[in-house]
């Protein structure tokens, strides 16, 4: 049951990725206008931040077996911050090989803030796990 479970977890990753790529290399100019500021930010930044904070929550729960241990942990939140940066610098570089989208480092910087985020809240998160496991101890 668990590896049915851990099966479907890494298919909804690659999901999630395709998703990802979808709403990066698809042309929305005509529906959907990113152009504007929300409270001053760019709503394309806010975008970006959005489509990479899941990143981190995905692959956490779809690899277990990488954070089992707390070194390991550190080297999965590493891991999961330099996949995620990879990620989205492959994407801007592709972008800005297409003739509709642009390669905008701000952008990586605000998937770098997404994944930062998300990496943090699950920092906090696996500390009152590992904090219940050594109570129940």
């Amino acid at each position: 049951m668990r590896d049915r479970l851990h099966f479907i977890l890494k298919a909804i990753f690659i999901l999630y990725i395709i998703g990802l790529c979808f709403c990066c290399f698809w042309n929305f100019r005509s529906s959907i206008d990113l152009s504007t500021e929300l409270w001053g930010i760019p709503k394309d930044k806010i975008a970006h931040f959005c489509m990479f904070f899941p990143f981190p929550i995905i692959f956490y729960l779809a690899f277990p077996k990488l954070r089992n241990t707390p070194r390991r942990y550190l080297k999965f939140s590493i891991l999961a911050l330099a996949t995620g940066v990879a990620t989205g610098l492959a994407i801007e570089i592709i972008q800005g090989w297409s003739g509709y989208r642009s390669c905008d480092m701000t952008d990586l910087l605000a998937d770098f803030c997404g994944l930062a985020a998300a990496v943090l809240i699950l920092q906090v998160f696996e500390a009152f796990v590992m904090n219940k496991r050594r109570a129940g101890k």
